[in-house]
């Protein structure tokens, strides 16, 4: 009876480096991969296991006992059942020992503390205990963030075309992004100026460096002043990938479109109720300020095509300043052509103003109706008109003909 208390205090007691002596296994940590151990990923540990003495052992287990940051889930499990175990192990006969953890993804960067727990027949049913450490480091991965967005011009208005915008793209992360494809997603009111000019292909953007993209995009002339929410579509692949997965990273951002003076003619008149060939023309033009800011020094000029039959005495007119909404006057005045086509003829218009010392151009068009003349008509009689009018002149070159020769008789 005192020999099996003694067996039995000194198996709770014993260490796992004083054990071997007596047939215990012996376990050293081989490596963990990665290391360190990424937050969020899994993490691969594998012990050696030995067996110094020559007894047999029987039902070798293994417990891994781990604590915050690591787990185990379905994947893996933390008893391992290795069985009977007779002889001594050699340098080429050993055991591996093999677990899975997930890591919290809110862990630390550090080291912590994991017990590997065996027992065995010699060990009688009780666990003998060897700490280790396993190192958690910064998750390695791409991490984009935008930087600085510059436009040209610096502010961005309605019914700008071509408009540059450059956003500059930052990888945080601690891995380079490779074969980096962005696409810039507009909202309404919002398109690319040409095929392709909403994406940009950066290449490659290492941990901690930026690189810019440039797009050009047109501004709709309706667009409303203020924030517009647009979306920039990443593309890219991690520089260890070797299964070369695009992975998609989708950032959210703001275009702001600025105030500005917009012009919209909003009346026409003449002062002939028909235009035709060789008439005078004033035309009189309502010019409103539609947009949200005034505009100063307001002008309007047209621009004729040489095949239009119109020769302009004033081609251009003074406005003024236009407050928005109000509205002003200008008068263009012309000649038509005489050999001019009857037909509807487009006229270019071009309207300019001043805003925070820049100048804006708009164009706009009217239309100018040019008419076929009155048309001369005669009379339905005007022919025989004609006959009794000439039979007259006969008979009186007839009659002064014969007169003249009675005359010339009698004088004979």
């Amino acid at each position: 009876m005192t020999a099996i208390i003694c067996s039995v205090l000194w198996a709770t007691t014993i260490s796992a480096d004083t054990a071997y002596d007596y047939g215990i296994t012996k376990a050293t940590l081989l490596n963990q991969e990665p290391d360190p151990a990424e937050q969020g990923d899994y993490v691969e540990v594998r012990f050696k296991i030995e067996k110094p003495g020559s007894e047999l052992l029987e039902n070798v287990e293994y417990f891994l006992d781990v604590q915050y940051p690591f787990s185990f889930d379905a994947s893996d499990k933390a008893l391992k059942k290795i069985g009977s175990w007779s002889g001594q192990s050699d340098e080429d006969e050993f055991y591996t020992l093999y677990y899975k953890l997930k890591v919290d993804q809110n862990a630390l960067e550090g080291n912590y503390k994991v017990n590997l727990k065996t027992k065995n027949s010699l060990t009688g049913g009780n666990w003998i205990s060897k700490e280790y450490e396993l190192r958690v480091g910064k998750k390695t991965e791409v991490a984009f963030v935008l930087g600085a967005l510059i436009t040209k011009p610096t502010s961005l208005t309605a019914d700008t075309d071509e408009a540059e915008f450059q956003v500059a793209i930052e990888n945080i992360g601690n891995e380079n992004a490779q074969n980096v494809m962005t696409e810039l997603q507009l909202p309404d009111g919002f398109s690319s100026s040409y095929s392709y000019s909403d994406t940009a292909n950066l290449g490659t953007i290492e941990a901690d460096g930026s690189s810019t993209a440039t797009y050009y995009i047109d501004v709709d002339k309706y667009v409303a002043v203020g924030m517009h929410r647009a979306n920039l579509t990443i593309k890219y692949k991690e520089a260890d990938d070797d299964n070369n997965v695009y992975l998609t990273k989708i950032i959210p951002l703001d275009i702001s479109v600025k105030g500005k003076p917009q012009f919209e003619i909003v009346g026409t008149s003449f002062n002939l109720d028909k235009i035709t060939a060789g008439s005078q023309v004033f035309l009189k033009l309502n010019v409103k300020n539609t947009g949200q800011k005034e505009a100063d020094s307001v002008s309007i000029r047209a621009f004729k095509e040489s095949s239009q039959p119109f020769e302009f005495d004033e081609k251009s007119d003074f406005i003024g300043n236009l407050k928005p909404q109000d509205e002003g006057e200008a008068v263009l005045k012309f000649n038509v052509e005489k050999e001019a086509t009857p037909k509807t003829y487009i006229l270019d218009l071009e309207i300019r103003s001043i805003y925070n010392d820049q100048v804006i151009v708009e164009e706009e068009k009217v239309q100018i109706k040019v008419e076929n003349g009155e048309k001369k008509t005669l009379p339905d009689n005007f022919t025989g008109i004609m006959i009794i009018l000439l039979v007259v002149i006969g008979l009186a070159m007839a009659g002064g003909y014969w007169a003249g020769k009675k005359k010339r008789l009698k004088s004979s």
